[in-house]
């Protein structure tokens, strides 16, 4: 066997053993989220209401099978959190979860539930809640989907948007993971 054969299987070694065995399936999920997201073939001008007369905002008929109504200008927003209890839906918020530059719901967790195939989780934070909302369709350890802003309390009330969530179970207990959700929101 030559030299250089057995260098660079000790290499290839290494380098499979310094990496989680999940890292191959969380990088699948965030680039189908992302490519989902990306080509849903919506036209996001025919979703948002003309507001230059004064015309009012959809019905909640019809901004249901609408797309987010995301902003145009608006900060990026990361939340990680750590799943305690899928089943009933408990977390807590990440220290490095943010908007823009400043601490997103320092010392939060995360409560929620689901209807159907949507989930709703709400973000309880020191200065008031976020609740956004999600569908995953992958029925696997790992998952993702679009979220959007539902509602807000407190500082958070007037927040709107949304992004892509990615979320990955423990194999051993898939009632615990972490989740993570990006995008951006605004005022």
């Amino acid at each position: 066997m030559p030299p250089d054969a057995t260098i660079a299987s000790m290499r290839r070694d290494a380098r499979a053993a310094l990496a989680p065995p999940w890292l191959g399936w969380l990088l699948a999920a965030i680039a189908l989220t992302a490519g989902v997201a990306a080509c849903d073939g919506a036209d996001d001008t025919a979703a948002r209401p003309d507001t230059s007369s004064g015309a009012e905002s959809p019905s909640p008929e019809s901004s249901a099978s609408s797309p987010v109504d995301s902003p145009l200008f608006g900060k990026p927003i990361l939340i990680e959190t750590r799943v305690l209890d899928a089943r009933r839906h408990r977390a807590v918020v990440v220290a490095t979860s943010v908007i823009g530059e400043a601490a997103f719901c320092p010392g939060g967790r995360a409560s929620g539930g689901s209807e159907g195939a949507a989930i709703t989780t709400t973000f309880h934070c020191p200065g008031g809640t976020l609740t956004v909302r999600y569908s995953p369709t992958q029925r696997s350890v790992v998952q993702g989907a679009g979220w959007e802003v539902v509602s807000g309390t407190g500082n958070l009330a007037d927040l709107r948007g949304g992004g892509s969530m990615v979320a990955v179970f423990d194999e051993d207990d898939p009632d615990r993971g972490r989740e993570v959700f990006t995008g951006t929101v605004g005022e």
